[in-house]
């Protein structure tokens, strides 16, 4: 009978492939906060297979979540609830400097259907494990952050450089580029934000500048899908307290022709349109009104004992002028892998410069006294502490 039994299950193997099994609809990244200001945040997760999402939140008073209906908040565009694998909820009309509890949730969409959809599961967070977030503060004069640079997908150093950060103090995180190697698959870039969300993206915002590295791979062009970039662009800005942070997007690192690139990249007009777009800034309210100007650009315009490659160049030769007039207090780089002070120097950069090596992090402080920028390696040692008045 054994026999027998093993025999009808080895007859009927090659089949059972044509009946795969379903896979279940979980939570498999997230959730993660971007862009958070004194009333506004965007809360970021994905699912295993295809849903709509939405995030029940409300002002933290110490009550039970389940006390009353909470408000909702659909990821949805022009009317239309979002279908995907990527949620992205934005709340708004949030109050200045408030404690906030939020709780995401996804309900499965097995067939688009509009007139006769088929809706699987619901699934949330757990009401035991809620998330929190506290709102930006109007009028705000002290803001304190942690800046990590070209982590190519390492968990570990990550994990490692994060892990002594006093969360208290640190308002948000900035990765300044090549935060991945290459993008070819989703796991290429949650294999080191899954590390951030351990440690701190459900309740910081984590801010992404594009690197010459997040370019590359197949599904590159993808990446705009799993952050909240203001206007949609790479190039943006976002405010704390009183001081303004500006990102920049250098592109790439070699010309547009080079056979790294296989004709697919047009980076030296994309950079053209951004300084259209930095010289309206430069002019804006906002720009004018801020106490502190702080530029992150991941590729640096000048790099001592290095020769400057087209990147460099384009840098120099485009955002630099205008920033030299513009007035700015710091440039923030990376992309070498080794650290550097650039000091001010008259007709090259009317600004400091300080380009990040790839195992260190840096703390910065932003008050009424001026700018204090600490970095620190992997091994916790502070290897310079410099301070811009």
């Amino acid at each position: 009978m054994k026999k027998c039994l093993i025999f009808i299950t080895f007859l009927f193997l090659p089949y059972l492939s044509l009946f795969p099994q379903e896979e279940p609809f979980v939570i498999n990244h997230g959730p993660y906060l971007q862009y958070l200001t004194t009333n506004e945040v965007t809360i970021a997760w994905t699912t295993t297979t295809e849903g709509i999402s939405w995030v029940e939140f409300y002002e933290e008073d110490g009550s039970n979540f389940y006390e009353k209906e909470r408000p909702k908040i659909f990821a949805a565009s022009d009317g239309l609830k979002t279908i995907g694998r990527i949620h992205k909820v934005t709340l708004t009309d949030l109050k200045p400097s408030t404690k906030y509890v939020y709780r995401i949730y996804s309900k499965e969409v097995k067939n688009r259907n509009y007139r006769n959809p088929v809706f699987g599961k619901t699934i949330a967070t757990s009401p035991r494990q809620l998330q929190y977030f506290t709102t930006d503060k109007l009028n705000r004069d002290h803001t304190s952050c942690v800046v990590i640079s070209d982590m190519h997908e390492d968990a570990s150093k990550i994990g490692r450089l994060l892990e002594d950060v006093n969360w208290d103090e640190t308002d948000f995180i900035v990765s300044d580029g090549d935060f991945l190697s290459d993008f070819d698959q989703e796991n290429d870039l949650f294999v080191g934000l899954d590390t951030c969300v351990d440690i701190f993206a459900k309740e910081k915002p984590l801010y992404i500048v594009r690197g010459n590295h997040e370019t590359r791979g197949s599904i590159a062009n993808e990446l705009k899908n799993y952050f909240h970039f203001p206007q949609n662009n790479y190039y943006y800005t976002f405010t704390s307290g009183s001081t303004l942070f500006i990102v920049l997007d250098g592109g790439e690192d070699k010309p547009d022709s080079d056979i790294e690139y296989s004709g697919l990249v047009d980076f030296d007009p994309y950079r053209t349109r951004e300084v259209k777009w930095l010289q309206d800034l430069i002019e804006s309210e906002k720009f004018k009104n801020a106490d502190h100007i702080i530029v992150f650009n991941h590729i640096p315009p000048f790099f001592p004992n290095r020769s400057a490659w087209h990147g460099d160049m384009e840098v120099r030769e485009k955002f630099v002028p205008i920033l030299n007039e513009a007035g700015i207090d710091l440039m923030i780089c990376g992309h070498t892998h080794r650290y550097a002070f650039l000091d001010k120097k008259s007709g090259e950069n009317n600004f400091p410069i300080i380009v990040m090596n790839n195992n260190c992090r840096m703390d910065l402080t932003i008050d009424s006294s001026g700018i204090k920028a600490t970095t620190i390696d992997i091994n916790k040692k502070v290897l310079s502490q410099l301070t811009f008045e």
